[in-house]
């Protein structure tokens, strides 16, 4: 046995490597594998915690090519195929280029849920009162920078309050954010979570 070659007897070329994670905006995980020879890589879905492959990319250069999805991912929305085909060009352009693999960042235990916005995560946690919320922004490594105060009642929020910094928020990403608290805190107290 040489010395590139594994203690297993795998070819470490034919090994996948996992390049990153992420979280799609209704809460489902996806990994992105690839091999360091070949110019594919496969999208992955933690489904009840086994790995489902749901589509694959063809790629050279570092530039992602094509991203081609299984039954029944193709028939996402095609706001939801782009979104997905970003963050897996965006992984093989950074693998290629030899850059550090985002970290895989955990949120705390408390969070209720996330969603994305515009590229940016956000989550939902409660505080001490149970008509008390807030919503933060996520940061590359998992902290939690506040953006707005919610006030709800079993879910329903009656009021929101950007904190400063964030009051000059478009209006419009504000309904957003409340839209998507609130679907949020309605889950979680029919969860029994509030």
């Amino acid at each position: 046995m040489n010395a590139s070659t594994p203690s297993n007897g795998q070819d470490p070329k034919a090994v996948f490597e996992i390049l990153g994670e992420w979280e799609t905006p209704s809460g489902n995980r996806l990994t992105l594998k690839a091999r360091k020879t070949s110019g594919y890589a496969s999208v992955w879905l933690s489904w009840h915690g086994k790995p489902v492959r749901i589509g694959y990319a063809l790629h050279a250069g570092g530039v992602v090519r094509e991203v081609r999805w299984e039954e029944p991912w193709n028939e996402q929305t095609d706001v939801w195929k782009t979104e997905q085909r970003k963050h897996v060009a965006a992984l093989i352009a950074a693998w290629h280029a030899g850059q550090p693999r985002p970290l895989k960042t955990e949120l705390p235990e408390t969070v209720l849920g996330t969603f994305n916005i515009d590229g940016f995560r956000f989550a939902v946690e409660p505080t001490t009162a149970s008509e008390h919320a807030v919503l933060s922004v996520v940061n590359v490594t998992g902290g939690l920078t506040p953006v707005a105060d919610l006030l709800h009642e079993d879910g329903r929020i009656c009021g929101m309050a950007a904190r400063p910094g964030w009051k000059s928020t478009p209006n419009d990403r504000k309904r957003r954010w409340r839209q998507e608290s609130e679907s949020i805190l309605t889950r979680a107290t029919t969860a029994g979570q509030l």
